[in-house]
């Protein structure tokens, strides 16, 4: 251990990939200049925050931007963004400053330790990377398991969670690094057999994770293991800060590429795909077991917003089954949950609702809801 100072693609990008080979179509197929006027609709920033603020959510980042991010991270008290693009890392705070990250590439997501450390992968594949932001010190912790993914900030001050493998391309498992020792260990020494992605809830101590192979998050107990739920046909899941809720992932239903071709009589050429699949979202409140899919939203990356309860963020695909420029949402579910007949049973202060009182709280008491500063990414 030693220190140093120092979207997705949308149809359109398909349809590109075989722009070479419409010589051979016959004329009564569709042409490529007709097939991106039928998929491509340039981006108006007016419509796109108008969808946004109809589903209840804010944008963190200009729309109609290049946005081309990989990952993002929001620091414990909610007033920093790190996120990575094409040129490396940056840090985008609620003051509008936005800067990058000397520190490399990193290969996967980073982690929040507190509001000014971060936890990234070091592009080489073998190392932890520890950076503190206000003094500009990186520390470089090397590990035994190697391609470290999928960073999650631990229950312990200063631990962090990490997929790994023994050698390169090897079966991933979940792995500790505390990077005040540079201790690393199995996180949990009960799951066995392969870990493809996963997250962790270290407040109400709630692991989900899906195993290779398998479309189903499994959520249990980080202590022992004890099964919680089971979601199928998912492919990542998140726990609310008190445990309460599970947010899944996984296909939307089937959308139509070319909605009025049959309509117009037009022939869709057979090597460009006639439907997608948004990507969709179901919320479960694990208390009671009920479930239902959150309506016209489409999203991955779904994360809970740590500083005010039930607020969230997430990567934007789109809205209504229409795709959008990549954007971070920032939104409040509590009128979402209410709106299904929930009562969240936590005030944005923190502080338990009485769930048969009358009168609700006054607003005084509540924290203001989170500011999203609208800026513009780096291309």
């Amino acid at each position: 251990m030693h220190a140093v100072r120092r979207r997705l693609i949308p149809t359109s990008a398909l349809i590109l990939t075989f722009v070479t080979m419409l010589a051979a179509c016959d004329e009564s197929e569709m042409t490529f200049t007709e097939a991106v006027s039928e998929v491509y609709t340039p981006c108006d920033k007016a419509d796109t925050k108008l969808r946004a603020a109809e589903k209840g959510m804010q944008l963190v980042f200009e729309p109609c931007g290049s946005n081309n991010f990989f990952h993002f991270a929001w620091n414990p008290k909610g007033t920093s963004l790190y996120y990575q693009t094409n040129q490396g890392p940056w840090v985008f705070k609620d003051t509008g400053e936005n800067y990058p990250l000397r520190i490399g590439k990193p290969k996967s997501n980073a982690a929040w330790l507190d509001d000014d450390t971060i936890a990234f992968p070091d592009e080489s594949g073998r190392q932890i990377g520890v950076y503190e932001v206000g003094n500009h010190v990186l520390r470089l912790l090397e590990i035994v398991p190697v391609e470290p993914a999928e960073l999650v900030r631990g229950r312990e001050t200063g631990q962090v969670l990490f997929l790994a493998a023994d050698v390169p391309g090897g079966v991933q498992d979940i792995y500790s690094l505390q990077v005040q020792t540079g201790k690393v260990e199995r996180a949990f020494e009960w799951l066995r057999g392969g870990v493809d992605t996963f997250s962790y809830q270290e407040r109400a101590d709630i692991l989900c994770y899906r195993e290779i192979g398998v479309m189903n998050v499994t959520c249990v107990r980080g202590e022992d293991g004890k099964a919680i739920h089971t979601a199928r046909d998912r492919s990542r899941g998140t726990v609310s800060v008190d445990g309460r809720y599970l947010v899944t992932e996984g296909e939307g239903e089937p959308v139509q590429t070319f909605p009025d071709a049959a309509e117009k009589g037009t022939k869709i050429p057979d090597y460009l795909p006639t439907e997608i699949r948004p990507p969709a979202l179901w919320i479960l409140d694990l208390e009671t077991g009920e479930e239902f899919s959150w309506k016209g939203v489409h999203g991955t990356r779904f994360g809970w917003y740590e500083p005010t309860p039930y607020f969230a963020s997430f990567v934007i695909w789109g809205t209504d089954n229409e795709s959008s420029n990549q954007n971070i949402s920032l939104v409040d579910l509590r009128p979402l949950l209410k709106g299904q007949g929930w009562t969240p049973p936590t005030a944005r202060d923190g502080k338990p609702l009485d769930p048969n009182a009358k009168a609700q709280e006054p607003a005084a008491k509540e924290s203001p809801a989170p500011r999203a500063s609208t800026g513009r990414l780096q291309d």
